[in-house]
Parts: C-alpha cells; structure tokens; sequence
C-alpha cells in the first residue's frame, strides 16, 4: 500500500507517537512523507495570535494542494493524518482524490480542554472541527479508551473509531540491564533523578516549575543531596535550585534514562498517554509518578509498578520513600517492563494499525 503521511517527520532516535507510528507503516508499505514548512510558523506560540489565525485558511489550501500533486504522483492509496489540522488538509486531498483517510488523533479535544482550562471559543471551535473529522474521514485512531469513547459521545460512529495505545520498542537488553546491577543496601549517597520531556507542552514546563520551586526545597530539607536532571527541547530558562542540573536535547534517551536512579513525573494534567512515563518503564528505571501520570497508563499498580503520588503534596515523600527503599527497584522495575511488552511494546500495536487500515480501505463511501 502506498500511504502520504501528513506531516512528514524527521526520524531521529525517539518513541515520540508520530514518528514511531511512520517508522511501523515504513515496515510494510511505501510511505510518502509531505513537507509541511509552515507548521512551525504558525503553530509557534510565541508569535501574535491573531496574524497566525489570518494565515490559517492559507495554510491548509497549501498543504492540501501540495498534498493532491504529491499523492497523484505516486498513485497514494490512503492519507495518514497527524493532528486535526494536518487530517483537514488531508481529508481535502483524499476527498479530492477519491482515497481513503485515517486520522491518528493524539486526544480528544474536548478532553484536553478540559484538562487545560481552555477557554469557551477555543473549545468549541476545536470540537467542531474534530466531530466534522470524526464523521467524515474513514478512521480515528486514539490512543485510550476514554479518548475512543469521548469520540462516540461526539457523533463519530463508533465502527471508525479505533484504540492504538502509544507503543514504545522495549530494549533488547532491559531484562538484564538492571537486574545486573546489585541492589543498593541504602541509597547512594549521591541519587541522580530523571525529568524529560518537550517543554512545549505547558504541563511539561508547569512540571519543571514545580521541580524547582516545591520539589527541590522539599527534598533538599529532607536531607536529599543528589542531582536532579532535565532533558529535552525547548526547556525554559528558570532560576535554577542548586540541585537541579539542565542537560538539554540528549541524543541517546536510553542511556540518560539509565544514568539515573528514579525517574519522575510530576505532571498533573493534560490528555493521553505520557510516552516518558513508557519509556522509563520499558528501559528497566524505577519511576516515580503523579496520579495524572499512572492514570494513562491504567494497569499500573502502585507500589508493584511506580510508586505514585496522589497529589503535589504528597509527592515529595513518595519520593523520599521510594529513595529508601533500594532493594525494590530491581522487583519494581522487572515488573513494569512485563506490563509495557504486555500492554504497550511495539509488536502489541502493530496487528491494531493494520486492521485500522484494512478497515479504511474497505469502508463505504
């Protein structure tokens, strides 16, 4: 089958949800990438609002009609759509074209609103545009139930709507990779702890917020006296607590995630599954998570899995507990790696993807 993906992504070494989901379409068909230069223009939140909405109409008219010569040129027999605004483009291309179109929709709009507090306009205006997506392409893909059913409760019917949990590619050797390591009799007297992430994402930069304000002070009068690391891109420059250390974009997450004792994830809302919450676990790291975090990931079990915190509050202490308690890490971190081959590995989406496909292809006009 040969499949336009919209946008085309760069693949670099990362579990990031689109760019894995083109990486596991390349393995079974032709996939055609589409340029899309003008996203970071006018998704770019630092520039004026109203000029970037000006821009928008153009913007799809763009994409679609690069995305209808490109398609036409190499005979496309479906559209792969990230993101409301790249499934209108190409809705339009494949409408045009008589194709098919799936959507991989990261979360339910309405949901993510919600969650952050956006205001009335932008709500609705997003809903509408994602229940005319959800009627009109031949597939939705979510990566939740709940994301599935708030589709079903928007009009979308539910034969188009389809789950594809957020996957990442367990390492060959996370079996062994920390179980080598001899279980500490006490905690290092030095622990390294782990927060990465975009820093795009507001509830990402709310989070390293909290680090540095609450969570640092907080273990710094608990006697911790390790390093807090941040990694990823577009982190924001804050007044630092001496404890915090800020790496940056690292090229090799696995061997970051490993560098450290505990991760941790003090995020506390937004939408979906956090991949970092999946790439921790799969790396063989004990993780330490807020209970918006543990929710995406619905099978996991605190105290067996992550140790979780119920709130900001209490997070601090879960920490501090979970630095205590050394000789857990190894039972801890061998059962979440079980639950992410179990649950949300590569090799258990991919069969999901290929019957989303099958079905779009079959669908009715």
């Amino acid at each position: 089958m040969r499949i336009l993906f919209v946008p085309d992504v760069e693949l670099v070494a990362t579990s990031e949800r689109t760019p894995s989901l083109y990486r596991m379409l390349m393995e079974d068909h032709e996939v055609i990438g589409l340029r899309s230069p003008m996203d970071r223009t006018l998704f770019d939140t630092s520039r004026a609002k109203w000029p970037r909405y000006l821009l928008y109409p153009l913007y799809i008219l763009v994409l679609a009609s690069e995305g209808a010569r490109v398609a036409r040129r190499h005979h496309v027999d479906l559209v792969f759509c990230e993101t409301a605004h790249h499934a209108l483009a190409g809705l339009i291309v494949a409408k045009a074209l008589r194709i098919r179109c799936v959507w991989d929709s990261h979360t339910n709009i309405e949901l993510l609103a919600t969650s952050l507090r956006k205001g009335r306009v932008f709500s609705v205006l997003s809903a509408s545009l994602e229940r005319f997506l959800g009627r009109h392409v031949d597939a939705v893909i979510t990566p939740t139930e709940r994301d599935a059913f708030g589709y079903v409760q928007m009009g979308v019917a539910s034969s188009k709507v389809h789950v594809v949990r957020t996957f990442v590619k367990v390492p060959e050797d996370s079996r062994t990779a920390r179980a080598t390591r001899e279980p500490a009799a006490k905690p290092s007297a030095s622990p390294i702890l782990l927060f990465f992430g975009s820093f795009q994402y507001a509830p990402n930069r709310e989070a390293l917020e909290y680090i540095d304000r609450v969570l640092a002070p907080s273990l710094e009068n608990g006697g911790f006296h390790g390093e807090i690391r941040i990694a990823g891109r577009d982190i924001p420059a804050i007044a630092s607590h001496p404890s915090v250390r800020v790496l940056g974009f690292v090229p090799d997450l696995l061997k970051a995630i490993r560098s450290a004792d505990l991760c941790i994830v003090p995020v506390w809302h937004g939408a979906g599954v956090l991949t970092k919450v999946l790439d921790c676990m799969a790396a063989g790291v004990p993780t330490v998570l807020s209970a918006f975090a543990a929710d995406g990931v619905p099978e996991v079990r605190d105290g067996v899995h992550a140790y979780v915190a119920r709130d900001q509050e209490s997070f601090p202490n879960r920490l501090m507990e979970a630095l205590r308690s050394p000789t857990r890490w190894n039972t801890m971190a061998a059962s979440a790696r079980e639950l992410i081959e179990t649950h949300y590995s590569w090799e258990s989406q991919k069969a999901r993807v290929e019957v989303v496909l099958r079905v779009a292809m079959t669908s009715r006009e």
